[in-house]
């Protein structure tokens, strides 16, 4: 008997059906990924993978009891149907399938099967994280955290709780949301190696559970925190008299209401006569192109950073003999912290842009320019018909923004507004190169 199938996905023990071939092909999965198992055949399984493969396993035991899956497989309805599907789950022998396990197996399984979980890495690093845009950000995850702590397992023998472990340890040591990432990271790996389907049987000890996962959402859809006046106050003298790179990173963030990562790999060749002109990359994260005139007191913090010769980055340092942007923001973040005069809630440097935009929806700057100085596109069908760039307004929303926190950290008048003549060494020979 089947089972009704209209009411949504059923728990995994219990989804069974009496597979056809006009139900698999009729069939829409509810879950990245689904194995349903035939009633017509017990041991027939069909795995619908999220890449929308539909594979036939066969589910048997080995030498030592141990439930196996071995794939048989794609569904073809002209070439390998359902029915041809159980003919062959009916006729696969289990002590042919452990005895070929054992030995003579061809060079790439014997590889998968005595591979190293480090050496697997390096092979996904190479053939799929090198196409990611987050490519060099993910491999350095893999190599930090990963590597040091499960590199030596044998790959196929990684259990749920060696992940598992490794996540209640980052918890503690990282927080939980860097802790989440690296296990999606090591999931995401178990799920690419089972949908090659390069190990016979293989299956990812690690499942997706979206039931849990919905229940952790915030019902509000986001972090809200927002500094209020003595909290920016705090922060503000704090990274003053931090001073370096990272007090003046937090003082810009907060005048320029940008992404962090945006302002921290700013080049000094971008900013001309006072106006930043942000780079616009190919594969670049949402909110570059821009062109920001800055109001004189970002101007001065700009003059106030230490400088190394040679290096075009703002917010540049020198490792190995190389010039690199500023990324010890959690190091850095501490020793801010502990400047500061009494605990505050925790706040991260992304609240210090969400904090600046709500201050500008405060003293009065319509919602457009708001959405514009932060580098969101317009909706809708003001995108194809407003070709503005927004100069002016930018301009004057950003100016505006400073007199207001200059105001509220207790800055003198005029470190807020414009005086005279803007000076700045921050003038190239030649305007950014925009790509």
């Amino acid at each position: 008997m089947s089972e009704d199938t209209s009411d949504g996905p059923k728990a995994k023990a219990s989804r069974k059906q009496r597979l056809s071939d006009t139900w698999i092909s009729r069939y829409k999965p509810t879950l990245p990924q689904e194995d349903w198992f035939d009633t017509g055949c017990t041991d027939l399984v069909l795995r619908i993978s999220y890449g929308g493969a539909k594979t036939f396993r066969v589910r048997y035991r080995d030498d030592g009891g141990k439930t196996r899956y071995h794939s048989i497989g794609r569904w073809n309805p002209d070439k390998f149907d359902v029915d041809a599907a159980r003919q062959r789950a009916r006729k696969f022998d289990p002590a042919t399938e452990c005895k070929r396990r054992g030995k003579d197996l061809p060079e790439d399984q014997a590889w998968w099967l005595s591979a190293t979980f480090e050496q697997v890495i390096e092979k996904y690093i190479t053939e799929v994280v090198a196409h990611f845009r987050t490519s060099s950000e993910t491999a350095r995850c893999y190599r930090r955290y990963v590597v040091p702590a499960l590199g030596s397992k044998t790959f196929v023998d990684l259990k749920k709780t060696d992940a598992g472990l490794l996540r209640r340890t980052m918890r503690t040591e990282n927080g939980p949301r860097q802790a989440d990432i690296i296990f999606a990271l090591i999931r995401s790996i178990c799920f690419w190696v089972e949908d090659e389907e390069v190990i016979d049987g293989y299956e990812s000890p690690l499942r997706y559970r979206p039931k849990r996962r919905g229940k952790n959402k915030r019902k509000s859809g986001g972090r809200e925190r927002v500094l209020d006046d003595d909290e920016l106050r705090m922060v503000w003298q704090a990274a003053t008299q931090m001073g370096g790179l990272y007090g003046g990173l937090v003082r810009l963030l907060l005048l320029t209401a940008q992404r962090r990562q945006c302002l921290a790999t700013a080049k000094w060749s971008e900013i001309v006569d006072g106006v930043w002109y942000i780079r616009e990359e190919d594969g670049e994260a949402k909110g570059t192109g821009q062109v920001l005139r800055l109001p004189p007191l970002a101007l001065q913090i700009l003059n106030e950073l230490p400088r190394i010769e040679g290096c075009d980055f703002i917010f540049g340092v020198e490792h190995n003999d190389e010039f690199k942007p500023l990324n010890s923001f959690s190091q850095r973040r501490d020793e801010m912290m502990e400047l500061l005069p009494r605990p505050m809630p925790r706040w991260t440097l992304h609240d210090l842009r969400r904090t600046a935009r709500t201050r500008m929806e405060d003293i009065g700057i319509d919602m457009q320019t708001g959405e514009v100085v932060l580098g969101h596109a317009l909706p809708g069908v003001k995108r194809t018909y407003i070709r503005s760039s927004f100069a002016e307004k930018r301009a004057d929303a950003l100016l505006r923004l400073s007199e207001h926190i200059a105001q509220i950290v207790g800055l003198p008048p005029d470190q807020g507004k414009p005086s005279g003549p803007i000076t700045t060494n921050v003038v190239p020979l030649s305007r950014a190169k925009r790509s």
